[in-house]
């Protein structure tokens, strides 16, 4: 599958990202001298930045102007690449503004799906015109969708949940949605627009949560690091200052659970509208019972006690830990890359899920690229372009000079 990307930050690239780890070949378009605002961040030593070589890897860099106005010729170049895609994902809004039309690229390739990523959605699918074409960054869309409502400490500021959620979220089902309308292009020949807004990917990411608020469940209550219904479940400290992630949730673990702590289901009875059932005193009984029990043990013996009675917990795992893992070892978790500007070896996270009839080869993973390191090589190679076409398009500032990819 061959993907053209016309997107920067991450919802957009982060849907390409997702396809190219599988193999899908990944055709980036950045504008000229300018390039993805993810080309900038944290820095390591050698001066490189890791989060671009993470976000964008595995993608070829094209330096393309897109706005027909401006560079006439591009449109030529934009009509070729779509005839010889599969997938066009954009994120950049309102780039229809200056030439690169729905329209256009299915002329073009009638058989190309198109996943745009917007923030409250496109008109074609309805929407109050005052939210039509807003900006939006991750944040906002949170906001907008129900989840800030939903993360924070009772008596504090709304949290932004991380890492940017929304965005990542949105590219998510943004290859879910490329991945239906590739199926149905299949049966039918046909491509499509996929009208893939942030604020709603991040709504049915929700899932239940909205049947119960609205079909008189009452208001979801913000229970910080511990669930608002089960107990206990959410996050604890334990006797050693470290922190220990536990999940309760059925009549079984509970059993299970009051055994740990030296008491029976008779002494505190379990149903399901909360775990010790409308007792209050109970429940506050038993959880200085757990406190006191978390005192006790450190956050190791607390999740090598529980797992052993099968009751679902982990220690909270920072990136270090996870590095350094056994079991995230064993699971080849972590992969190498050199990033394309100096050479420096990056660790970057690999790829999920696992298949086992197509195993991935992190091998051929490559570090983002540099801006237009492969604009000569896919106009020559991909779209068949001569060495004077192309020198005429960077004559014409359609494209840049670039270098000449590995």
């Amino acid at each position: 599958m061959r993907v053209m990307l016309s997107g920067s930050a991450l919802a957009g690239p982060w849907t390409a990202r997702m396809m190219g780890d599988y193999g899908a070949e990944i055709i980036k378009i950045e504008t000229p001298k300018v390039g993805d605002t993810s080309r900038s961040g944290p820095r390591h030593p050698s001066g490189i930045v890791p989060k671009w070589d993470s976000i964008d890897r595995n993608t070829m860099s094209l330096e393309l102007n897109l706005n027909f106005e401006k560079y006439p010729d591009a449109k030529e170049v934009f009509v070729d690449l779509c005839k010889q895609c599969d997938v066009w994902v954009n994120n950049i809004p309102g780039i229809s503004k200056h030439g690169a039309t729905d329209e256009l690229a299915l002329e073009a390739n009638p058989k190309l799906i198109i996943c745009h990523t917007t923030g409250f959605g496109m008109p074609e699918n309805g929407g109050d015109p005052a939210y039509l074409g807003r900006p939006c960054l991750d944040t906002v869309g949170q906001a907008f969708s129900g989840l800030a409502a939903m993360n924070g400490m009772p008596d504090g500021p709304y949290i932004t949940a991380n890492p940017i959620m929304n965005d990542v979220i949105a590219a998510t089902m943004g290859v879910v949605g490329i991945m239906i309308a590739y199926y149905n292009m299949l049966k039918t020949g046909k491509g499509q627009v996929i009208d893939n807004s942030m604020y709603e990917t991040a709504a049915y990411f929700q899932n239940y949560y909205w049947a119960i608020q609205l079909n008189g469940g009452g208001q979801y209550q913000r229970g910080g690091a511990l669930s608002p219904t089960y107990f206990p479940f959410g996050n604890y400290q334990a006797g050693d200052g470290e922190w220990v992630a536990v999940g309760v949730f059925g009549a079984n673990l509970w059993k299970k659970f009051v055994a740990l702590m030296g008491k029976t289901v008779e002494e505190y009875s379990f149903d399901d509208t909360g775990v010790v059932g409308a007792n209050p005193e109970k429940a506050a009984e038993m959880d200085k019972i757990w406190k006191a029990w978390l005192a006790e043990h450190s956050a190791a013996e607390v999740e090598k006690i529980f797992s052993e009675n099968k009751i679902p917990c982990s220690q909270i795992i920072k990136a270090e830990t996870a590095y350094k893992h056994p079991h995230w070892v064993a699971r080849k978790n972590f992969i190498t890359m050199k990033d394309h500007t100096n050479g420096t070896e990056i660790i970057d996270f690999g790829a999920a899920p696992h298949f086992n009839g197509t195993p991935i080869d992190y091998s051929k993973y490559q570090a983002a690229p540099i801006l237009g390191e492969h604009t000569d090589v896919i106009l020559s190679k991909v779209l068949g372009y001569s060495e004077e076409k192309i020198e005429a398009l960077k004559q014409a500032e359609v494209v840049a000079a670039s270098l000449v990819t590995k």
